[in-house]
């Protein structure tokens, strides 16, 4: 799976999402954010800058409620049957506390991004509709996108009432926001209970390291190179799972402006040859060479003991893998003291051409609203972004949730402007090179450096 399991998204469906994204992962985060290397590239889910360039031209006051009958076209993508079945069920639930209001949904299916990038063109947009981190760059700098900031003050709805980082993708540099989260999801390490009792293991806990790690992968594996073989953990090629190392041993993606890579320093070497010592010690491996189709399936084959994964695992291993008894572990601490994760998420935008700006803000207001996103966390599809759902009931009684929540204060949005599709590609591809022995980890940063740098300068 790869990083567009935006959260931040009922967690099947974001394992669906990153999937046809490209593998593994994706969001919003923080590792304090004001270490010092907080960046734009950075955003700590409790702080972080804007870095969207805003429209030349924007609707700056609320419209009027109407009077009349309006009916609004809704859209986002489809996912299993039980989200997609709650989706339509609190948006049946906003109609009938919004009489003068009708909901026509209308999923996408296949492509999202391409299909909503057609809509737009066409302007035939919905209403209201999903946003992901990647769309909203373009979408808010063109001018696509209603304005939420001055229906949000006459709301008394604040954008601090969210985690700032899954704000911070959908808004601009003054200020202005065109999305609200309607959930998250972050990063852990799932490990087998059953492998970890048979190796004589503990299960690792809260302040367990990189030394720990490799140590119990060690463990762990059997039977490497075999047909047979079980590994310590299985790892992909993948920017959005390398990167909580990156960062926490102290590295960044971007310099503080944006306009820079630099994550092929010191920082950013020793993080990747760190990751690389899995392959390099055959105590971790490419699910690919253990026929799975990604991480989450070499795990639920007990082909491997530990993955980094995020919620959207858990339903995958209920109906797919139901016999297998899994914990999950927070993201080691690196040898400098730091820890440091990665969000994703999505937002509830409008289209700035819709005809019913007030009813559609409504919505958005709704579905993004308390009452929704904890149906959602009620029903094991996704972490809330409102700060006031930190201590939700769920949490209490369902602790493996509480575990990737908790990593909110040290994650960092997975999402990188402008250029971020190339930038996650580029990386991607360097880890790719690495884990195949094809190039040193500094000479495969050095090469993607290069590359997004001269994108960030001519794209």
């Amino acid at each position: 799976m790869k990083r567009r399991f935006a959260t931040f998204t009922p967690f099947f469906f974001v394992f669906m999402l990153l999937m046809a994204a490209c593998g593994e992962t994706g969001g919003s985060g923080n590792a304090p954010a004001n270490n010092g290397n907080n960046g734009v590239s950075q955003q700590g889910i409790t702080a972080g800058n804007h870095y969207i360039n805003c429209p030349s031209n924007q609707t700056t006051t609320a419209a009027d409620p109407e009077k009349d009958q309006v009916t609004l076209t809704v859209s986002g993508w489809t996912s299993t049957p039980a989200e997609d079945a709650l989706v339509q069920k609190n948006l049946q639930n906003f109609e009938a506390s919004h009489p003068n209001i009708k909901i026509k949904w209308s999923p996408i299916t296949g492509d999202y991004p391409t299909k909503m990038r057609a809509n737009v063109a066409s302007n035939t947009v919905a209403d209201v509709f999903y946003l992901q981190p990647s769309m909203s760059s373009s979408y808010i700098s063109t001018g696509k996108l209603l304005n939420l900031s001055p229906y949000m003050a006459k709301s008394g709805v604040k954008a601090e009432d969210y985690y700032p980082a899954l704000v911070n993708p959908f808004t601009c540099t003054s200020g202005q926001v065109y999305g609200l989260p309607k959930d998250w999801n972050s990063l852990g390490v799932f490990y087998n209970k059953q492998l970890f009792k048979d190796a004589g293991l503990t299960a690792p806990a809260a302040g367990w390291t990189w030394d720990d790690l490799q140590k119990d992968a060690q463990k762990l594996t059997k039977n490497a190179g075999q047909n047979n073989a079980t590994y310590g953990i299985s790892l992909s090629a993948d920017a959005s799972r390398w990167g909580p190392f990156l960062l926490a041993n102290g590295g960044t993606v971007l310099s503080k402006d944006g306009s820079k890579a630099t994550f092929n320093d010191a920082a950013g070497v020793k993080a990747l040859d760190y990751y690389n010592s899995f392959f390099k010690n055959k105590t971790g491996v490419l699910p690919t060479t253990v026929g799975a189709s990604y991480s989450g399936d070499a795990f639920g084959k007990s082909r491997a003991a530990m993955v980094i994964e995020g919620g959207w695992l858990i339903p995958y291993l209920q109906s797919t893998y139901a016999k297998t008894q899994y914990g999950i572990a927070p993201m080691p601490t690196a040898p400098n003291g730091k820890q440091a994760n990665l969000t994703f998420t999505n937002a509830w935008s409008a289209s700035a051409s819709t005809k019913h700006p007030e009813a559609s803000w409504e919505l958005i207001k709704y579905m993004a609203g308390s009452t929704v996103q904890e149906s959602q966390l009620n029903a094991g599809f996704a972490l809330p972004a409102l700060k006031s759902l930190a201590n939700a009931p769920y949490f209490t009684s369902h602790p493996e949730f509480k575990v990737l929540f908790d990593a909110a204060p040290y994650s960092y949005a997975d999402y990188y402007g402008p250029q971020d599709a190339t930038i996650h590609t580029d990386l991607s591809n360097a880890i790719d090179a690495v884990v195949l022995n094809k190039q040193s980890s500094q000479a495969a940063l050095d090469d993607a450096a290069t590359r997004i740098n001269n994108q960030l300068q001519n794209g």
